[in-house]
């Protein structure tokens, strides 16, 4: 009876030993993704970052450049002026179809 129990102790152990290293090595490959996604470098941005060529109807442009970024047309939402920042469009003017925002 004294070797049943050991054995059965000893699959125990396995068994338990194996459900471990399951799961640190799911902790690590889920630590690496997340680093690998932190360092990587933002996505570049939109085309319109280059100047789209307003239509003739846009208001005119408020600023050759702001906070250091060249204002730029996007035609998206109706068209607007703005800047694009760490891959957002930051509005500078309302929208010239409604005359809103």
């Amino acid at each position: 009876m004294t070797l049943t129990m050991t054995a059965t102790k000893i699959v125990a152990t396995k068994t338990a030993l194996s459900a471990a290293l399951v799961a640190c090595g799911l902790a690590l490959g889920m630590f690496s993704v997340g680093a690998a996604v932190s360092g990587a470098q933002p996505p570049a941005p939109p085309a319109p970052v280059q100047g789209e060529q307003p239509p003739a109807w846009a208001p005119p442009k408020p600023a050759e450049v702001w906070n250091g970024h060249p204002v730029v047309w996007n035609p998206g939402w109706g068209g607007r002026w703005g800047v694009w920042i760490n891959g957002g469009f930051l509005i500078l003017t309302s929208n010239p179809v409604t005359g809103g925002g």
